[in-house]
């Protein structure tokens, strides 16, 4: 398997530059999910690591050897693309054989190295089918085993799921996940989609306007995001964003008549910061509740999203807009009077004019 660094990156189309000093060490046997925007640059950096995109400058290195100048076909690298890339007149059989004819591997070794990728994606029966007579999740993991099956020594993924529809996402998910353990290789998989990055990696690497934002765990960046985008950009519904003032131990949102109280030791970083502060809350840490209780603000529920296992509603309070995460059927509609609070554990103060989150990142 392979450590990868990235030290110093640059990439310049024209006069575009899109990846801006990257930085970032993947280790051996490690998943790491690059998300952020379209045109963020994580695509972009998934192919200079392949070698199908050339740095303008910076070091790309595999095990410590420096491979920037070195053509794709020498860097032990498989690549899987968001479109299958199937040869049609193949069977699957022959699509993952593909690679280990190009090398010349002789024909006992090469069924065997097939069977056992066709056994460990569960695609053994459809080895002898063409690719017209597969589902998109078979063929994808088709495309998965063609890479798979020279044992690379990384394998990058650029949105392999994005032209399926949800329920084989879901599936193919778990079947990639399952797939690293059992193999141990290192990964790094290219998405927007945040439900995949959460669900798939050990860390997640966010991108935007080709800088580098934050690396973390799944959870550390969901609970301690370090900046405005990323705390905007990771969660679903999004982080509660309001302008607020601080005075003493309140905290009032955006034209509210009246604040959240908050223990001194929450406010200890920000009180005193003399900039313009934002207030950065998840739906889960804003808690509502139907009868008038010390501590909370009474407000009026304006939407209402039942999904099920929960329900998202909205509230207003001042000129803010505060989506709350509530049990099933808690409120009953709009237009209906409640109390509201705030976790003070789980807020985070932003400075609005740098981004930065002023309780820091964990």
């Amino acid at each position: 398997m392979a450590q990868i660094d990235i030290r110093n990156v640059q990439k310049f189309f024209g006069h575009l530059q899109v990846l801006k000093d990257l930085n970032l060490t993947i280790e051996d046997g490690e998943f790491v999910v690059m998300l952020g925007q379209s045109g963020g640059g994580k695509t972009t950096a998934l192919r200079a690591i392949a070698g199908l995109e050339t740095v303008t400058s910076g070091q790309i290195l595999i095990n410590g050897t420096e491979v920037q100048d070195r053509k794709a076909a020498d860097r032990d690298i498989a690549f899987v693309f968001q479109s299958f890339s199937l040869y049609p007149h193949m069977t699957v059989r022959e699509n993952i054989a593909f690679p280990l004819r190009a090398v010349r591997m002789n024909a006992a070794d090469r069924d065997k190295a097939v069977n056992e990728v066709a056994e460990t994606l569960q695609i053994a029966e459809h080895l002898n089918r063409k690719p017209s007579a597969l589902s998109g999740g078979d063929m994808q993991r088709v495309a998965i085993g063609r890479a798979l099956v020279r044992r690379p020594q990384a394998l990058l993924m650029d949105e392999p799921l994005g032209v399926l529809d949800a329920k084989l996402r879901e599936q193919m998910r778990a079947e990639i996940k399952r797939l690293h353990i059992a193999r141990g290789s290192t990964s790094v998989y290219v998405t927007h989609d945040q439900i995949e990055a959460m669900s798939l990696a050990d860390r997640i690497v966010i991108l935007h306007d080709g800088v580098l934002q934050q690396v973390g765990a799944p959870d550390e960046v969901y609970l301690h995001p370090t900046n405005l985008f990323v705390a905007k950009f990771v969660g679903s519904p999004v982080m509660n964003v309001s302008d607020v003032r601080i005075t003493d131990d309140t905290v009032a949102l955006d034209g509210a008549q009246s604040g959240f109280r908050f223990p001194a030791e929450a406010l200890a970083n920000v009180r005193n910061a003399g900039v313009p502060l934002a207030l950065g809350i998840r739906p889960e840490a804003v808690l509502l509740a139907h009868d008038q209780t010390d501590g909370f603000i009474e407000a009026v529920t304006t939407n209402i999203e039942p999904l099920g296992s929960h329900d998202i509603v909205d509230v207003r309070v001042g000129n803010t807009s505060l989506r709350a995460r509530t049990a099933s059927g808690f409120v009953s509609g709009e237009g209906q009077r409640v109390w509201v609070n705030l976790a003070p554990a789980q807020a985070h103060f932003f400075d609005t004019a740098t981004g930065l989150n002023l309780r820091g990142a964990h």
